[in-house]
Order: C-alpha cells, then structure tokens, then sequence
C-alpha cells in the first residue's frame, strides 16, 4: 500500500510539473502529461527498487548516492525527451531595403549633343545632388547596383556585357534578392532603351503589388542623332534544304531625308540580294525582306547590312549578323482521309506546300475523279522522293507504316482500316512512339471503329455504333482553353497565357463536333467548346462550394472536349473532336492554322535536330547565345527499325577551339520517341563552341550510321545584334509606364530631389514568432553525460556491475 501511494504522489509530483511547464514552455506534441507523469513515477519506483537491492553489496551511503544519481539523470532525461522549447512573440521595426539601379549600358556612356557629360554621369550627379541616398539611408538600408544585360558585379563582368540593356531583368534582380516584406522600392536611373524580350511591364506590375514604388531618373535625349541602324533582324533558325528562307529587317535613318540607301544580305561575305531603300521624311523607319533559296546544307553564317552613309553618329550599328541552320531532315508525315472535305484539302495544301519540314505521303479513300479516268496504283512510303505525295494506297507492311513519325486518320471506315492494320497503327504508337492525331467526322470516325484495338486507342468515350452525325453538334460555338490548354506546347498561339487565352477566344465560331460522353483515364482535355456562361470556381464562396464548381467545369469540359491527348505506351495520341480547325484561317491567312498543326506535329514527334543521320541526331535549341544563356541540348536515338532507344548513360561534351569546355549528362524524356535532354551552360567566352555525344549505344548506332563522329555547333556572342546602339532615344512612354504600373513617378535629372518622397512612408512594425529550445543545449548534455559518467564510477568503485 506504501509504495502505491508513493507511486500515486511521485506521479502527481510530476504531472505539476510538467503541467506548470507547459504553461511557460512547449513541450513534445503528442505525448499526453498524464501518459508521462505516469511513466516517470514507475521509472522512479524501479530505481527505488533496485537501490534496495543493491544495498546489500555497497555501503548505505553509496547506495543512496548511487540512486540520488539515477533519479537526477531521469530528470534530465525526461527533459531531453519532453524537448521543451520557449515560444515567444516580439514585435521590431521592419528593416526596409532600397535598391538604387543604375542603366550601365552602352547608350548610357553617350554624350548627348551639347552635353559635356555622359548619360550615366548626368545620372550619378543628380542623385548625388539630390542626396537620395545619404536621406534615406537614415530610415533603411540602400544598395547600389549597376545593370546592363544582366545585374553583375564589376568582377564578373564579360565582354558585351553592355551592349543590350534587360531592364526587366534588373528589377526581377531585385525582386529574387530582396523578401517582399522589406522591399521599398527601386530607384531607376536609366534612358529607357530596354532591347531584350522580356516585358517591364509584366515585372513593374509585380512591384506595384507589392507597394514597393519605382521611382525614374529619366536620363537622355529625346531627338535621336544623325544615324542609319539595323534595328532587328527576323529569320528562321532553321530552313530546310529547297525551302525559301524568309528574312525581314527593320531599319532606321534618322536625318537623312530624301537620301537612297543600299541594303544587302550577304552569307559568309558573298552578296545573295541588294535592295535600294529611299528615304522620304527625316526619322524614318522601314522593313525590307528578302527571300533566298539556300543551295547548301549547314549552319549558314549570314548579315543584313546598310552601306554606310555620311555624316553617321555610329558606324558599327549598319550591321546584323544571325545563323540559320539548312538541314534536310524531315518528319514523315501520313494523312488518310475518306473524302476530300475541306479540313484534309487545307491540312494537305499546308504540309506539301506550305511546311517543307514535312515529307507528306496523303491518301483518299474515295477521291473526287473523272468518271472512265484510271489511276495507277500507289503506296503510301516514307521512302518515297520529296515531293511525291499523293498515294492510292496504304503503306503495305508494317516495316512501312512505322517509318512514319505522325499518322493522322480522318473520316475512315473500318473497310479501309480493318482490326489488322489497326494493330499495326497501335504498334506504331506504342512501339515506334509515333503520333497518332484523330480528326473526327460524321461518317465514321470515331465512333464508327469496330476494332477494340481501335477503339483502346480513342483517348474519349463515345456512343460506338454505324450511324451519322450530320445533323448532330451544329449549334455554333466558340474554342475554350482548359487550364492544361493554357500552358499546353501544342496549344501556344501567343506570347503569355492571358494573350494565348484571349487569341484562341476570338477565333471565328465553329459549328460541327463530335458528340462524346467523357474522357477515358489518362487524357487531357487542352480545348473545349465554349456555349453560352460558364460554372466559374472564382465567384463561389467557401472552399467546398469552390470545389463543387470546379468539378462541375472540369465535367463540362470532357462532355465539350474539342482536342484531348493522352500519352499511349511510348507515343501519343491526339483526338480532334471537330473537322474545322480550317477555319483557324478565317481573317488571317494561314498563319495560327499552321502553328496549331505545326505545334501538334513537333509535341508529338519531337523537333527537328539538325545533325546526325536516321539512328541519332543532335541538336541545340538555338545558334546563338549571350553569356547570361542556357543552353539546351537534345538527342535522339533510334534503333534500325526506328523504335526509340533510352540511355542512362549517355553524356554531352561542349568543345571550344577542340578543347573540352564541359561535359553533361543527357537524361532520357519520358513519354519521348528516345529524346534525351540536358543543359549546360552559361558560357562566359565568346566565339563558336560544338557539341558532341558519347556513351551508351550511342557510338553502336552511329556506326549503323556509317557516321563515326559529328557534332552541332552553336555561338556565344556578346549581344545578338547592334540593339544597343541601333535606337538611343529616351524612351519616356515605357519609363512612365514603369512608374504608373508600380506606384512610382518619373522624374527629369533637376527634379530628382522629388524621389525620396515615395519611399518616405511610417514605419512598419513586424511581429515575429521566436523558438528557443531548452533540451538541446551542451550544458544540458553535458550535465546528463556527467550524471552518468559519476553514478558509473561510483558503482564500479562499490564493485557493482
């Protein structure tokens, strides 16, 4: 009964404790005070237990030191388990960051006429006039940084590093350096000559969300200097071999009205076409295109030039140089359609006429033809030359239908694709990681497939049977976007989602798809048609009612679906529930008809490398790069049968002047037809570097090849073009634009005294949450280790085991 009601008392000793702690300190969830309490009076009472029975071997004050030690060490313990951790909230001045960013930039080091200091000068006086930084150093942390293509220190600086200005980059620079909570803002000082592709806008947008104010020091002349410049250049990355290479430059002369100008395009230094270009008013802007057919294969080195005129402020702003690639690789690209409706006659004009990447074979079923007339009997084949397109015939064995990388079936009977050739287009996804695209129509497809192999291959639900559907899904309708559309590759139309989003809704309204009941596991629906309002999450209050519409949209979707993909063994499959993507064409020739079918043919069977043979091929996703550029490398490799072969251990060397400059590991893509990608980079040198492969299977399939060793080049160069210096007037609208997007202003150099105001708020107050752990300090260890080490000793020194 003793030892009960001792075990009951050391028990509620400890549950006092713990439970006073608990109010001061946060103790180890999940461990309930009575569970502990508990736990630590049987502790107690073994100790007391084996104390007894030691005491017949030791002296009684030994024993009782002995058991003082092993109470004191489960204290300890008990502490050490429990992790008390001190739990407090202070509240401290938010310590605000200022970023002062000064446009380094070579038309920032120009002296405007009738000016004897540069533009960066005049900018680095006024805001030392101005005292910007000394006042508000008082209230927040400023910094200083000076930005040109990129935010760099003056270390790490590389040639041509100023010669185009990323002022989106700047402030993005800022916004990545600096927690949202402490940003007051930027101050700009800067002519507003941003020439690289990234939006100010869409950065300075985010500055005003996050009340953090950029104030301009608006620097610069507005009247431009007596000059002639190459503003831009727009030609193809790639061409292929016989294809009319497009190139468009847009040039400006300023001053030189009534004066005629000669413009050149010139590969590697031979002349290929001159254009005469007048000048009829004193600021003059003008595109002048040219169009070649390139008569060798190879990376192309090419320029656009203006023959110098006199009297010109800069001389090496007449000039761009660019790269394009003539390859002739090619994508074998199959059509079989029933008739020729009008979706196969445009898809057909687009891919033979239209897009030389493709080697088009086409086939119909039941062609239009004159009555008595005969044609000659022929298949379809990827072997066939380069502009033999149409057959009569499908491909006859199925070593013929797997060269081809895309198989788009329109409104075909089960008659002309029966349960065998089935098995072999099944095969040729799976296997061959081919494209298979579906366009949908009223007689047949899909819902009249007979095959199951067929129909396993249909990414959607349908009713299946022999009817029609002429009179069915006529009700007009616009094309919606999923929220998978948005940011599909397939589905890029335009420059950022809202634009994309915003492209795809104003298309001309359709008025035929293909009824269906869902989609089946593993599909994805980019494209649906829009009718009428739509269940919209956004409005709903409460997260359940969010979800419920969500739902309800993302079944409406499936039930409206227009263009669904799913990935089907190692291919893909495309299912275009509509045959009027034609009128993508409707006000606007065939340009986003072509993109559409061009992003599908490229999602589906991978891009186009330009080096290499039918085994492997190599390929980078530009020619040219800056210093501040990734970039990104792809292979592909493919066996004799042209299944897709993937390598673990396939690598990537960059080579410059033949000495290995870095080597990568290129990793399998899953779900590809044996595309393997890796980046490498950035590359500080300027000049031409090459990239080669090896390891893995990679030197077996060359030797198929009867390639022993090729490589893709590309270049590093200090700026694409003469951007820097082709336009250096102050460019006021997007530096307003800046200052109203973000809460800030603009100001002019006399009145920079204006801008501490934005940045001179109250000051905000903090509140932090603050832990101390009590249970992991040394001296809280080395007290336990020390408790240890003694009552060892002791029973060691009693003769104890």
């Amino acid at each position: 009964m003793k030892r009960v009601l001792r075990f009951l008392a050391v028990a509620a000793l400890a549950w006092g404790v713990l439970f006073g702690a608990s109010q001061f300190v946060r103790l180890a969830p999940g461990w309930p005070l009575l569970a502990v309490a508990l736990s630590i009076a049987l502790a107690v009472e073994l100790i007391l237990d084996l104390g007894r029975y030691e005491r017949a071997a030791v002296s009684p004050q030994r024993a009782r030191w002995i058991t003082a030690l092993r109470l004191a060490a489960l204290g300890v313990l008990a502490w050490i388990l429990l992790e008390p951790t001190w739990v407090r909230t202070v509240t401290r001045e938010n310590e605000r960051e200022l970023v002062v960013v000064f446009d380094d930039s070579a038309s920032m080091h120009l002296k405007d006429d009738g000016e004897t200091l540069s533009r960066i000068e005049q900018g680095e006086q006024a805001v030392a006039d101005a005292e910007l930084v000394e006042q508000l150093s008082e209230l927040m942390r400023v910094r200083t940084v000076r930005a040109a293509r990129s935010v760099r220190d003056d270390s790490e600086v590389d040639a041509g590093w100023n010669q185009s200005t990323d002022l989106a980059a700047a402030l993005n620079t800022v916004l990545e350096q600096v927690p949202p909570d402490e940003l007051a803002g930027v101050v700009l000082v800067t002519d507003g000559r941003h020439n690289r592709p990234a939006r100010v806008e869409e950065v300075a947008r985010r500055f005003g969300i996050l009340d953090a104010p950029v104030g301009v020091l608006a620097t610069g002349s507005p009247k431009p200097p007596k000059d002639a410049a190459v503003l831009s250049v727009r030609a193809p990355e790639a061409v292929h071999l016989g294809d009319r290479m497009r190139v468009t430059a847009e040039l400006k002369f300023d001053g030189y009205k009534g004066k005629t100008a000669k413009v050149r395009l010139l590969r590697e230094g031979q002349m290929l076409e001159e254009r005469d270009v007048r000048i009829p008013q004193e600021n003059h802007r003008e595109e002048v295109r040219f169009a070649q057919i390139p008569e060798a294969g190879g990376v192309g080195d090419f320029r656009v030039e203006i023959e110098g005129l006199e009297g010109e402020r800069f001389d090496d702003n007449n000039g761009w140089d660019f790269e394009t690639s003539i390859t002739d690789a090619r994508t074998n690209v199959l059509v079989v359609d029933g008739h020729p409706r009008w979706e196969f006659r445009y898809l057909r004009n687009l891919f033979y006429g239209r897009d030389k990447s493709v080697h088009l074979q086409w086939v119909l079923t039941h062609p239009d033809g004159i009555l008595g007339a005969s044609n000659d009997s022929v298949a379809a084949s990827a072997s066939r030359p380069f502009g033999e397109a149409q057959a009569t015939e499908l491909p006859k064995s199925a070593e013929e239908w797997k060269k081809f990388d895309v198989i788009i079936l329109g409104d075909v009977s089960d008659e002309v694709i029966d349960d065998d050739t089935w098995r072999v287009i099944r095969d040729c996804v799976n296997e061959r990681a081919a494209l298979l695209v579906m366009v949908s129509g009223p007689e047949h497809m899909p819902h009249g497939i007979i095959s199951e192999v067929g129909r396993g291959l249909v990414p959607v639900d349908v009713e299946w049977g022999a009817r029609t559907y002429f009179s069915t899904g006529g009700e007009p309708f616009r094309i919606g976007m999923t929220g998978a559309g948005v940011r599909h590759p397939v589905t890029q139309q335009a420059d950022g989602a809202i634009g994309n989003e915003a492209l795809w809704a104003g298309f001309p309204e359709m008025r035929w798809r293909h009824p269906v009941r869902g989609v089946k596991e593993g599909a994805e629906v980019l494209l649906y048609a829009e009718e009428g309002s739509s269940d919209s999450a956004a409005g709903e209050a409460g997260l359940s009612a969010r979800l419920d519409a969500l739902a309800r949209r993302r079944e409406r979707e499936a039930e409206q679906a227009l263009l669904v993909t799913r990935q089907t063994g190692k291919g893909k499959v495309a299912m275009l529930l509509t045959d009027r993507t034609w009128r993508l064409r409707v006000g606007s020739g065939d340009v986003y008809h072509h993109r559409f079918w061009g992003n599908l043919v490229r999602w589906g069977a991978g891009p186009t490398l330009r080096s290499g043979g039918a085994r492997v091929r190599l390929g980078t996703d530009q020619l040219t790069y800056t210093p501040d550029d990734k970039v990104r490398l792809t292979v592909r490799l493919r066996d004799a049968d042209l299944n897709p072969v993937f390598e673990e251990d396939l690598e990537a060397e960059v080579l410059r002047d033949g000495e290995q400059v870095a080597t990568v590991p290129l990793r399998p893509v899953e779900g590809s037809n044996g595309l393997h990608e890796a980046e490498a980079g950035p590359f500080d040198e300027s000049g031409k570097y090459e990239v080669r492969i090896r390891g893995g299977r990679a030197d077996d399939l060359m030797r198929e090849d009867e390639v022993t060793e090729f490589g893709a080049g590309f270049r590093v160069v200090g700026a694409r073009g003469p951007v820097e210096l082709a336009d250096t007037t102050l460019n006021l609208p997007l530096l307003q634009t800046v200052a109203d997007l973000s809460g800030g202003k603009v100001c002019a150099l006399e009145t920079a005294k204006e801008l501490p105001a934005l940045f001179l708020g109250e000051a905000e107050e903090k509140e932090e949450v603050r832990e101390t752990s009590l249970w992991d300090h040394w001296v809280v260890l080395s007290l336990f280790a020390g408790l240890l080490t003694v009552e060892w000793l002791l029973r060691r020194g009693g003769g104890l085991p």
